[in-house]
């Protein structure tokens, strides 16, 4: 490591990928500056969602969702209505029939209490530390990180930088590792989010889809302080894609439901979904979580993501220091690349595949009613579906034999009952 660096390691961002990779680092004795463009408590668009692999993930950092979220809402089943109006609830249980619950805790709340984890663990973090560009000296081998502070500018060096900086990452954009324009809209889900007062005491999630929202769909996320995460998601957006647009499809959809004279002011992002063509990695750089385009194609969850590649590029890092050499053909920074390849890239390529799935089913509602009607007769199937959309199932599920099996045998039973009535 360059004696005269800031830091061994400078991560960019604060949200859940960039906390978990400070936080790894710091424990294994690293030098690591944390920095976060705004002041926390901050708000971070998103569906408040945490999956229940993120335990496991967490050990890894030493801490778990019982110490982070102890006052997260629990929410075990989803009710899934399809465009034509039917409605089907299912439980997202696992292959051993275990209700695997999701966690709902506002991302105000659960990144600004991983932020102060990593700081526990040894990290720096620096607020209100808006990164402009990374620059590559190649021959110090190290990052320059320019940055804006309230005070003024100024600028930090590292050997390695993580990118942990969002969907329109400055990072990534200042090392040439943006997706090219042509694949951009065909990458990306564009959505928009408000919260609404919500008493409902169910322990269940909506996902409502219709005809106009094609591959898309509206949700209702009850959270753990008497509000609901309320939002609507387009994939391969268009013009559609305006906030304006999006918000006069959530009132129509969900207007006669949810008071919206009472709603926050919405927010809107973009999701970059997973794409294995994507680089993550450069000279002194890896990239994690949003600014990868580390989204699942098909729900759209991005914090387990998020925090398990924060954990594998601290990994990369920390081999690349112990090596002193942290060029992008490093076998440490090549590792990485596989690594998450090898971690996610089933699931991108089964999102995707599911995603198209869907869109063709939107484009013959028959299949919808076809797969509605089957769960709607078949608890079982239903709670199955369910565990896929709810990640308790890997996605790998839907090519076992029992999974088709499955829904033949509800098919035949459901059959069976129409010709009784």
């Amino acid at each position: 490591m360059n004696p005269i660096s800031d830091a061994d390691v400078i991560v960019v961002g604060a949200g859940p990928g960039g906390s978990a990779a400070a936080a790894r680092l710091a424990l294994s004795g690293r030098r690591v500056l944390l920095l976060e463009a705004a002041t926390f408590p901050r708000d971070k668009v998103c569906g408040d969602v945490l999956l229940p692999e993120i335990d496991a993930l967490l050990a890894a950092i030493r801490t778990d969702l019982r110490t982070l979220a102890p006052d997260a809402r629990c929410l075990g089943g989803c009710v899934y209505t399809a465009p034509g109006g039917q409605r089907i609830t299912g439980e997202m249980r696992d292959a051993h029939g275990i209700v695997r619950p999701w966690r709902i805790l506002p991302r105000l709340v659960f990144d600004h209490r991983l932020a102060e984890h990593a700081c526990r663990c040894g990290a720096q973090l620096r607020e209100e530390h808006r990164v402009v560009e990374v620059e590559w000296e190649a021959e110090r081998a190290r990052n320059v990180v320019h940055i804006r502070t309230p005070g003024g500018t100024a600028t930090l060096t590292a050997p390695i930088v993580i990118g942990a900086d969002g969907a329109t990452s400055r990072v990534a954009r200042s090392r040439g590792l943006r997706p090219s324009a042509a694949d951009r809209s065909a990458n990306l889900c564009v959505a928009l989010r408000t919260y609404v007062p919500w008493t409902d005491s169910q322990p269940s999630f909506e996902v409502i889809t219709d005809h106009a929202l094609g591959a898309g769909c509206c949700w209702i996320v009850p959270g753990p302080d008497g509000r609901a995460n309320v939002g609507i998601g387009l994939v391969d957006p268009g013009r559609e894609s305006r906030a304006g647009s999006l918000h006069a499809h959530l009132e129509r959809v969900l207007g006669g439901r949810v008071d919206f004279t009472q709603a926050s002011s919405p927010a809107g992002w973009q999701l970059p979904f997973g794409d294995l063509r994507r680089r993550a990695t450069a000279d002194g750089l890896l990239l994690v979580g949003d600014a990868a385009g580390f989204i699942d194609p098909f729900t759209g969850h991005g914090i387990h993501t998020a925090i398990h590649s924060g954990l594998l590029a601290a990994r990369a890092a920390e081999e690349a220091l112990a090596t002193g050499d942290v060029r992008a053909s490093a076998p440490p920074f090549r590792a990485y690349e596989r690594a998450w390849k090898r971690r996610f890239g089933r699931d991108f390529l089964l999102g995707r595949w599911l995603q198209w799935t869907m869109r063709r089913a939107h484009a013959s509602p028959w299949m919808i009613e076809l797969i509605v009607n089957r769960a709607a007769h078949n608890r079982r199937w239903a709670d199955r579906f369910m565990g896929l959309v709810g990640h308790a199932l890997p996605k790998t599920h839907i090519l076992h034999p029992g999974f088709l099996l499955d829904f033949i045998r509800s098919d035949a039973a459901w059959r069976r009952r129409r010709q009784v009535a």
